[in-house]
């Protein structure tokens, strides 16, 4: 039988994961205590089995049972987003962006000269896009924060939860890996291939270093909007399958140039931040595929726009049998890469 301080230090437990409602707390401390008992019974000292007790729970777990009790005892609709929700940030991003481009073809009607026009474009390209992805992933980040702010308490906008360094290692190599067996999908799609192109050609006017800081930006803005809001949203009402589907689609729709390889990172990243409740991990996979991609481009000797236009296929000069290969191969090392990590932040989880 577990003491009366043993007791009350249960009670504060619950009560620093947020739960603040009494039947809830009350309902909590008796399902607490009989598993520490358990655990008690078996040997263990009091204060192990008690923080085994309450890591076992998935990040926020108890924050959100209390949200949802006050939405059922108070009717307060707490913002999580729901997959509703979602969708309204990823039209509401839409039209920032739309609007953005409107705002751009107004200034540039002060330009008489067709070519004049076409010049100024393109010199200020770069600034114009990151302006616009700013505005198109801030606006509703800001409402998010907002709007969460508004419904709840004591529960943090953002997961940055440690985890352990040789999870980096892992996906260190899981996002070189995916540079070889997901290019076939973005290199032979033939959807907006012609707008790509044109991008990608404005774009080797400009430093390729220069290109890749600005992207490490916008991938920390992509992951904190559909991993870091959208994704720890749709866990709370949805199965993790759905929930990474949803937000790797909703991301992917966004970034429509490069729908295919952007859908499947984003469901890794996703998936990394399920496993690990943390932006951390699925922010770091995300550069790790633009730094990877600089890097091996730039040790081939490919110089400015190298970023865009290096390819596997063009470099093994369209070589089907030395090609196909190395595809299949790194999809089997990223899968049993997977799995490991699976396995090894399973067994953390249990210990």
């Amino acid at each position: 039988m577990l003491t009366k301080s043993q007791i009350s230090l249960i009670k504060k437990r619950i009560q620093q994961e947020g739960v603040k409602t009494a039947e809830l707390a009350e309902d909590l401390l008796d399902h607490f205590c009989v598993a520490i008992e358990q655990q008690v019974a078996q040997g263990r000292p009091f204060q192990l089995a008690l923080d085994k007790a309450f890591d076992t729970l998935q990040e926020d777990e108890l924050k959100i049972t209390e949200m949802k009790t006050q939405e059922l005892l108070e009717g307060k609709k707490v913002f999580y987003p729901d997959l509703f929700q979602s969708f309204g940030l990823l039209l509401m991003a839409f039209a920032i962006g739309w609007l953005a481009s409107k705002g751009v073809q107004a200034i540039s009607i002060g330009i008489a000269d067709p070519e004049m026009r076409q010049q100024w474009y393109e010199q200020n390209y770069l600034l114009i896009g990151e302006i616009g992805i700013i505005l198109s992933l801030g606006v509703p980040m800001g409402y998010t924060i907002w709007r969460k702010r508004q419904t709840q308490t004591n529960m943090s906008i953002f997961s940055f939860r440690t985890v352990p360094v040789y999870v980096y290692g892992v996906i260190l190599l899981i996002g070189f890996l995916c540079l070889f067996w997901l290019e076939p999908l973005s290199l032979f799609s033939p959807f907006f291939q012609e707008g790509w192109e044109a991008e990608r050609l404005i774009l080797e006017n400009f430093d390729p270093l220069l290109i890749v800081l600005i992207s490490i930006g916008n991938m920390i803005l992509l992951e904190s909007l559909f991993r870091g809001i959208i994704l720890r949203g749709l866990l709370m009402t949805a199965t993790p399958t759905r929930a990474i589907f949803w937000s790797g689609l909703f991301c992917a729709l966004l970034l429509y140039h490069q729908f295919a390889s952007v859908f499947f990172f984003s469901l890794t990243s996703g998936w990394i931040y399920w496993k690990t409740r943390s932006l951390f991990p699925s922010i770091f996979f995300m550069i790790t595929i633009y730094l990877t991609s600089y890097a091996i481009s730039h040790f081939l000797g490919h110089s400015r726009g190298s970023l865009f236009h290096f390819t596997w296929w063009d470099y093994v000069d369209h070589n089907l049998l030395i090609y196909l290969p190395l595809v299949i191969g790194a999809l089997l090392l990223t899968l049993g890469l997977l799995f490991y990590l699976n396995r090894r932040l399973k067994a953390e989880s249990t210990i």
